[in-house]
């Protein structure tokens, strides 16, 4: 089971972030502010028990999606709904099948053809 104070930890993020997005604050200040629920879920994911399958899957896919957070070229409606995604699944109730994946991230290769 995910700890409630790393909820209601991501719940303050989002509501800071919300505020700081409203009032057309700088994308790296929003992005700091989710940064302190990061560590914490990656905290979390190092103490707890390979025998919590369910729970740890939850806090790996929480914290892909806080990491995609810090995508320089992310906008704030997504940066919004990466950390709205992140606190679901840690609420959900409903276990996570083995088919609920984490979205792949593409990047481009330097070198080779992507300099022509």
């Amino acid at each position: 089971m995910v700890p409630s104070q790393l909820i209601e930890l991501g719940q303050q993020a989002l509501a800071a972030m919300v505020t700081s997005v409203d009032n057309g604050e700088p994308l790296l200040r929003c992005q700091l502010l989710a940064s302190e629920f990061y560590e914490a879920l990656r905290r979390e994911l190092r103490q707890s028990s390979q025998d919590e399958y369910a729970t740890r899957r939850k806090l790996i896919i929480a914290t892909n999606q806080c990491y995609r957070i810090a995508t320089a070229s992310i906008s704030p409606d997504a940066m919004l709904g990466e950390l709205r995604g992140a606190i679901a699944v840690l609420e959900s109730d409903i276990p996570l099948s083995e088919a609920a994946t984490v979205r792949p991230v593409l990047r481009v290769i330097e070198g080779g053809l992507s300099r022509r």
